[in-house]
């Protein structure tokens, strides 16, 4: 599933979802958006995500119905994260019945290395990830990185050549969303919790 982008002009800053004009055309995740904030008893969802456009450039290595779709989610546990999550499982879903091509997720858990306490919980965490994969009888890739968070999630996206990132977020304002707009190779949305 490809995401229609704003001129590149834009692509360096975040905007609301409801802002992009082409993103609410998209007719695939609509209703799976609306589908989204019903579950979550939430109205708002559409204006409030984040959604950092980047033009996709052909991949003239492979026959487009043999590349490897993937979709990249930032994980940390956090019920932001596991939303994200959700989506990306659900449009992995949709993806796999509308096209060829294989769908991976590639869940990403970053033990930031200032507080190295952290990777103790790497993986429960990512246990977790897996357990909602399954709810999905979905590809599920776990990666667990040390560094900066914005920089090893940019780093898989790069890696993996993935068409979208998710990741849970407050605002578009939220720093890591600031930290990815300059760094990331793919779109990214954010879902506010």
């Amino acid at each position: 599933m490809r995401l229609k982008s704003r001129p590149t002009a834009q692509s360096r800053r975040s905007v609301s979802v409801a802002d992009t004009p082409s993103f609410s055309e998209c007719i695939a995740l609509k209703p799976m958006i609306t589908r989204l904030e019903a579950a979550l008893g939430r109205s708002d969802l559409v204006q409030r995500m984040v959604l950092l456009p980047r033009p996709i450039k052909p991949d003239l290595e492979t026959h487009p119905d043999t590349k490897t779709i993937g979709f990249v989610v930032g994980f940390s546990g956090s019920a932001h994260s596991q939303a994200a999550l959700d989506l990306a499982l659900c449009m992995a879903h949709q993806t796999r019945l509308a096209k060829p091509n294989p769908v991976l997720v590639h869940v990403v858990y970053v033990v930031d290395k200032t507080r190295p306490k952290t990777i103790a919980n790497a993986d429960r965490i990512l246990w977790q990830a897996r357990c909602l994969a399954s709810e999905w009888r979905g590809a599920l890739d776990a990666h667990l990185r040390v560094g900066q968070v914005a920089t090893e999630l940019s780093q898989v996206a790069r890696e993996m050549k993935a068409e979208i990132m998710l990741l849970g977020c407050h605002s578009r304002k939220h720093l890591l969303v600031q930290q990815l707009a300059r760094q990331t190779p793919c779109s990214v949305l954010g879902l506010p919790g």
